[in-house]
């Protein structure tokens, strides 16, 4: 039986040690992919297991299209099992796509040389010395539409560091806030990367991750009261410290040490656990599709800016704060 897609192939290895290149290249995938699958699965590789992964790909699709499991921060997944891989790899379902994201996958290996026998090994290797500014400025140009000079991509970087997911997260807020603006200049980098404006942000995520919607509103009514221009940014305020508090959590669970990315962060490490541990990853992806939703709501005039964040707010606090509840068995 052939694969049901021409354009999948039947395993990828997604390789590089920053996750927001390695999801970039997925979407990548996918795209290139069109139409031809019907249903992703995304697991973890900390928790993945080997039946389920496997079941998940030779199970067979009853519109005849490719399912595809996703298998991100996959190095231990691997470990723990490569030689059922490298078996699988050598042989695997013509009807479904495996994908492994992970941080590395020697070339000695025998998995690499039985996955790189099909061309689909891709590495991602995030940009370093002097490539981080261009990068930006391309980034900048390519996905938000703006053009960003090198003075302004030299402040961006002093302030949020060489990691490619939270540059571009900045990028996103940067571009809403000029609007219209052609261009970012270094005065916006300055106005919007300035640690009061980081902590306006995360005061408002650290009452949702502790359930407290009445804190968490009233933060977000003290933005309002002392920056008339907030809801025209809030959703990309927002949607900023959800990606950075994201990458900061996949860095973690990558093995990257809380020190440095509190200092990456310019936060008390203690601070950042508590904000890393009040929300799961799925958690921070869900929150992240809730505020594009309400951008696309707002922008379209289906809500405004004030009711789009206050819905955001109720909605995951109030889930937070009903997981506390049942883990614990008490009434809040």
């Amino acid at each position: 039986m052939e694969a049901p897609s021409a354009k999948l192939k039947p395993v990828f290895a997604i390789v590089g040690p920053d996750r927001f290149l390695r999801r970039e290249a997925l979407q990548g995938i996918l795209a290139q992919a069109g139409e031809d699958f019907d249903h992703i699965e995304r697991v973890e590789g900390a928790t993945a297991v080997l039946a389920e992964v496997l079941d998940g790909v030779r199970t067979m699709s009853l519109l005849g299209s490719c399912r595809v499991v996703v298998v991100d921060g996959a190095d231990p997944f691997i470990t723990a099992h490569r030689a059922a891989l490298e078996r699988y790899c050598a042989e695997p379902a013509p009807g479904g796509c495996l994908i492994l994201g992970c941080n590395s996958l020697p070339k000695n290996t025998r998995l690499y040389r039985i996955i790189n026998e099909q061309n689909v090994v891709i590495h991602c290797e995030p940009p370093k010395g002097r490539a981080v500014t261009a990068w930006i400025t391309a980034r900048a140009r390519s996905v938000h539409g703006k053009n960003l000079g090198a003075v302004a991509a030299q402040a961006l970087r002093r302030q949020i560091g060489d990691s490619p997911g939270l540059l571009d997260a900045e990028l996103g807020k940067l571009s809403a806030y000029v609007g219209s603006r052609p261009e970012i200049a270094p005065e916006d980098v300055s106005a919007l990367t300035g640690h009061h404006r980081e902590e306006k942000v995360f005061a408002i995520t650290d009452a949702i991750s502790s359930g407290d919607t009445k804190t968490a509103l009233r933060h977000w009514r003290q933005v309002l009261a002392t920056d008339r221009a907030a809801p025209a940014r809030a959703i990309a305020g927002l949607a900023w410290g959800v990606r950075r508090l994201l990458q900061a959590k996949c860095d973690w669970a990558d093995g990257t040490d809380l020190r440095e990315l509190a200092r990456r962060m310019y936060v008390d490490p203690g601070v950042l656990r508590d904000r890393l541990e009040g929300f799961t990853i799925g958690e921070f992806e869900d929150q992240q599709q809730d505020l594009l939703s309400a951008d696309v709501a707002i922008k379209t005039g289906a809500t405004t800016a004030d009711i789009g964040v206050e819905k955001f707010i109720v909605k995951h606090s109030e889930r937070r704060r009903t997981a506390h509840t049942r883990r614990t068995g008490n009434a809040s």
